[in-house]
């Protein structure tokens, strides 16, 4: 079990130095990729037709948090990589721990894809059945903050972790859109979601913390926990004599996975607007909307004191420093140890209500405003993605320069100021050679910094400077791209004319 809890906590932290967005800022500045119309309705794409079909159509995956990279945790100082741990360093960290710290995570893969121009090249439908898993953590910032102060004083400190909470829903989508040329200056666009949940879990504390004393902690809980997943009916009570047996009510067989688990519907709706032919302004609001999960509602109680020599990274000596820079095993054992004995021991959770609950989407807000030159062949712009995420806001502002020397070639350069402190740019490739296949390649984040690092004995070369990674990959079937090709076959067709046949008989 301790195991299980150093791999958690190990996880968390390689998250912790790896963004907030669910889509890669990049795709607004490639104006030929098939799926730029997931930022914005309004979109048409280059093409006449589209499919994509899994696997190769369109992956992507991001991670990241809001405070911390790879060089906030392990750096030099006098020629000793260090970490954050040793004494006099603490400062640094907490000033980026000063709030609370949130972590996501986000994986998307579309299933299947469809697109088409109506006959009056005015008009654009779209179809598709994509695949998303969402997940957010957050930790009080109030921990590291007492971890690293100590408790010298035997009335100890209490920590608050009444914002600790995590959410993680997985939802398969299918959706039908729908845009519009109206004229020469505005393009509408929108589509309708019909959201089918796999799998939904939700913690909430109410009331919960936890008492540092010199040799012991004392930890509270109080909150709820909803639970929709392909499981049997879970037991009344959760605790010390029934917990093991949690994972043997899963039910991997394709019926308990096909089962919905949730149901719920959003919209997309998004327009562009170009008051001259080199400037264009485009907004759009994705995933409005909401689920209703068939969820177990569970309420989590939790009462325990852990007795044993608590390590303070204040108290730290030279030696126990040390020992920190080689592997921190003593931490991680510690709290590992306390998580293995709360959960076991004290934590106790009570079936209650199983009516469900209703949540918010993740609603995203786009801007976009961007200049075009040289007949459409360079862009410059400003992306900004703002993400509504539960209860929380998540700001991203990205700069974009574009290249469009022939149709079928776009290339991208981007920055995003929130997350790339001045050591990463973005890139994307949208390749598409006439009719045939598109392949559009894109991150936000190529790092520039990287560092080798010792674990478990072994050098890994790792992104040094940067809190978050993405990365969106895609292949998709084209046809109707050949703009010489459209023309040709439009001169080939005859003209009416309004002449009066003659009869050669008369």
């Amino acid at each position: 079990m301790k195991k299980f809890w150093i791999a958690i906590l190990a996880l968390l932290l390689t998250g912790a130095t790896m963004v907030q967005a669910q889509e890669v800022n990049t795709l607004y500045f490639l104006e030929n990729s098939p799926m730029r119309h997931k930022i914005n309705p309004a979109f048409q794409p280059v093409s006449r037709v589209y499919v994509g079909i899994s696997p190769l159509h369109y992956m992507s995956y991001s991670v990241g948090n809001n405070a911390l990279a790879l060089n906030d945790l392990i750096y030099s100082k006098n020629g000793k990589l260090i970490t954050a741990l040793y004494p006099g360093e603490t400062d640094k960290l907490a000033k980026r721990l000063k709030y609370d710290f949130r972590s996501t995570m986000n994986t998307e893969l579309a299933l299947l894809n469809f697109g088409s121009r109506t006959k009056d090249s005015t008009g654009y439908f779209h179809v598709g059945l994509n695949e998303r898993i969402e997940s957010t953590l957050v930790l009080p910032g109030d921990i590291y903050s007492a971890l690293s102060s100590g408790t010298a004083t035997p009335g100890g400190r209490r920590v608050d972790l009444q914002t600790l909470s995590l959410n993680v829903q997985a939802i398969t989508e299918l959706s039908v859109g729908y845009s519009r040329k109206v004229n020469d200056k505005w393009i509408v666009g929108g589509k309708v979601k019909f959201l089918y949940g796999n799998a939904f879990v939700d913690l909430r504390t109410n009331n919960a913390y936890f008492d540092m004393y010199p040799d012991r902690l004392h930890a509270t809980i109080n909150g709820d926990v909803n639970l929709a997943a392909p499981i049997n009916d879970l037991p009344a009570r959760i605790d010390k004599a029934n917990i093991s047996d949690i994972p043997n009510l899963f039910e991997p067989d394709i019926k308990s996975i096909l089962k919905p688990r949730g149901l719920g519907g959003a919209i997309d709706l998004g327009f562009t607007y170009k008051p001259v032919k080199q400037f264009q302004i485009a907004v759009s609001v994705t995933d409005l909307g909401f689920v209703h999960w068939d969820s177990y509602t569970y309420s989590i109680k939790g009462d325990t004191t852990y007795t044993g020599p608590v390590m303070h990274y204040s108290e730290l000596t030279d030696e126990t420093a040390e020992e920190q820079n080689r592997g921190i095993n003593s931490v991680f054992d510690t709290i590992a140890e306390y998580a293995t004995a709360f959960m076991e021991e004290s934590l106790v959770g009570v079936r209650s209500g199983d009516k469900g609950v209703n949540r918010m989407t993740n609603t995203r807000l786009h801007v976009g405003l961007d200049a075009n030159f040289c007949e459409n062949k360079i862009g410059i712009g400003v992306y900004s993605a703002t993400q509504f995420r539960n209860r929380r806001v998540y700001e991203e502002v990205t700069l974009g320069l574009a290249i469009r020397p022939v149709n079928w070639f776009n290339l991208a350069l981007s920055y995003s100021f929130m997350n790339g402190r001045w050591n990463s740019m973005g890139a994307g490739l949208s390749f598409m050679p006439y009719d045939g296949l598109n392949l559009t390649v894109m991150t936000d984040y190529i790092p520039f910094t990287y560092a080798d690092v010792n674990y478990d004995g072994k050098s890994v070369t790792v992104p040094y400077k940067m809190k978050g990674l993405n990365l969106a990959f895609g292949v998709t079937i084209v046809a109707g791209t050949n703009p010489k090709k459209a023309k040709k076959e439009a001169l080939a067709v005859p003209e009416k004319t309004n002449e009066i046949p003659t009869n050669t008989d008369l």
